[in-house]
């Protein structure tokens, strides 16, 4: 085998690798997202849509690894499952979007948290069909054992204050 021939499968080689890790990246990545929650972009139409459905919003940040813990064991997960169809299920980023609030009024993604008092990430809060702040936020994850049971808690809170409607 002369020279050149080496090196050209040489480079063959490693493109075949780089196409595999490429691939198995996006594999992997499309997994974690699975389980991901919506983004919440615009409460009011959320509220105002005609549903009856009260609303779970996880307060959030980019750099945080207890929510994307949160997002992808918990809340991503009961999105998905028929049992909870009576809710919506959303997060906000805090450091990155511009959310329409229940009133109509645009915030940044901080804004809208400290305006209901989102100050540690995660901080789950659940909201009635009208976008009233209804039970006590979730902050952070107190106890991973009890977590889904307590962010169950704050949803049958939201559904009685609804009128058990959903």
């Amino acid at each position: 085998m002369n020279l050149h021939t080496f090196k050209l499968r040489k480079g063959i080689r490693l493109a075949g690798l780089t196409v595999v890790l490429v691939l198995g990246g996006m594999l992997l990545s499309g997994a974690a997202s699975a389980h991901g929650i919506e983004r919440a972009t615009d409460l009011q139409s959320l509220a105002q849509n005609g549903d009856g459905k009260p609303t779970l919003i996880m307060f959030a940040s980019t750099s945080c690894p207890y929510c994307d813990r949160a997002e992808h064991q918990h809340l991503g997960p009961m999105s998905e499952d028929a049992s909870y169809e009576g809710i919506h299920i959303r997060k906000v980023i805090l450091d990155r979007e511009e959310v329409r609030d229940f009133d109509g009024q645009v915030r940044r993604g901080h804004e809208l948290g400290r305006a209901y008092g989102a100050r540690v990430v995660p901080t789950i809060m659940a909201f009635d069909a009208e976008g009233n702040p209804v039970g006590e936020p979730l902050v952070g994850i107190p106890n991973e054992q009890l977590y889904r049971s307590q962010i169950r808690q704050r949803i049958q809170q939201a559904i009685r204050h609804n009128g058990g409607s959903s």
